[in-house]
């Protein structure tokens, strides 16, 4: 069978996906008594603080819950579509759930820096998703192979049981300037089926669904090129020890003859519209390289 391999190279490219500009809307004056209900009914013990609605039919409610925290609903259309509430980032590890809590430790992250109003420490709850998720954004040392790294940004995704659905430095948009992503869960919908959904992220513009198929976490990305969001690619982690079929093998002892000082660091799987292929990365967690070799 024919092979295809290409190459991308990641030297801190995610670090500079950060957010885009919004254009805001007029604010309108009024507020459909049916979404009050509905946050009501959602959050009957809540104090509404502020509603703003949007000439593009979007509503935010600002409010304080029962436990003090700060939160925001989303409507759009009348439909709620996303809920963020905002942890005091010096005892969060307190007052988040405990399943959470034992999986940002057990991440190993040390002496993080969340004294800046751009980090935070978020509880989402999303149309469309079952479960709550927990997003942590945040600085810390680290290091990578020799090189020593004193602020480096986290991005860590936990989901209310605990699963760590992402821990890296990719700098994501806040999951609440990208309140509506229905398309992208029709998508993931259409392709799995009822898979369990566990949260989701947005990277730079793409839209990335955590699922559990086969009891199997795999990472669904989405774009939109102009459109609608439409499927990119599924990925997963492999053992590094995986037995690889022998073209696989080939391209991997060819890419290491030509770049000796790279080793072998991680591989994947990664189902896209081109085929089935193997991802093979070189270098380092932040300094890579990785090839895709067909899956035949």
């Amino acid at each position: 069978m024919k092979k295809i391999l290409y190459y991308i190279s990641a030297l801190f490219v995610s670090l500079l996906n950060c957010s885009c500009e919004h254009t805001i809307p007029d604010i309108l004056p009024t507020t459909d008594e049916h979404i009050l209900t509905d946050f009501k009914t959602r959050f009957p013990s809540a104090d509404i603080v502020d509603i703003s609605n949007w000439s593009d039919g979007k509503t935010d409610i600002c409010f304080t819950d029962a436990d003090g925290l700060d939160g925001v609903a989303v409507y759009l259309d009348g439909i709620w579509m996303i809920t963020e509430k905002t942890f005091n980032t010096d005892e969060f590890l307190y007052t988040i759930p405990r399943k959470v809590a034992r999986t940002y430790i057990g991440t190993g992250i040390e002496n993080e820096d969340y004294n800046s109003d751009n980090f935070y420490v978020i509880e989402v709850s999303r149309n469309g998703l079952d479960k709550k998720q927990y997003e942590f954004n945040c600085v810390a040392p680290f290091v990578d192979g020799t090189e020593e790294i004193d602020n480096l940004q986290y991005d860590i995704v936990i989901d209310e049981d605990g699963t760590l659905l992402t821990c890296s430095h990719s700098c994501f948009n806040r999951s609440i300037w990208w309140y509506d992503i229905r398309s992208s869960i029709d998508c993931v919908r259409k392709k799995y089926g009822d898979v369990p959904i566990l949260g989701a992220v947005n990277d730079a513009g793409s839209n990335v669904l955590f699922i559990r198929d086969n009891g199997i976490i795999k990472t669904v990305t989405m774009k939109d090129r102009g459109y609608g969001f439409e499927w990119v690619d599924t990925r997963y982690p492999l053992n590094i020890n995986t037995v690889l079929p022998a073209s696989v093998l080939a391209d991997k002892d060819e890419y290491e003859a030509s770049h000796p000082g790279q080793g072998f660091y991680s591989l994947s799987s990664v189902d896209c519209p081109e085929g089935l292929f193997y991802g093979l990365t070189f270098g380092t967690e932040l300094t890579n390289t990785t090839i895709f070799s067909k899956a035949e």
